[in-house]
């Protein structure tokens, strides 16, 4: 049983090795393709395009394995049919 856990954990890790190598490797190029030259900022290195992903996964909510409001969507079935009518139709007259 211990085993299939190491050997689950060492995949999930070389996985996630990956998926961070390549999309920093992207993030690298991109950057030092079209930046430089649109913006007239310096290029970077791997280990600065890998942190602005980071940023910007932490930026723009890209964490699809973590909801952010997993009550919201319960809120919001949670309001009757009625109500959200009338909610739309003040709405529109404004």
């Amino acid at each position: 049983m211990a085993r299939f856990w190491t050997v689950r954990l060492f995949g999930i890790a070389l996985i996630i090795t990956i998926v961070l190598a390549g999309f920093g490797n992207a993030v690298l190029y991109l950057w030092n393709s079209v930046i430089p030259t649109v913006f007239g900022l310096p290029t970077i290195s791997y280990w600065q395009a890998v942190g602005l992903l980071c940023l910007s996964w932490i930026f723009f909510g890209s964490w699809r394995a973590f909801p952010r409001f997993p009550a919201a969507a319960a809120c919001r079935s949670a309001m009757p049919r009625a109500t959200q009518d009338a909610v739309r139709a003040a709405l529109d007259k404004e």
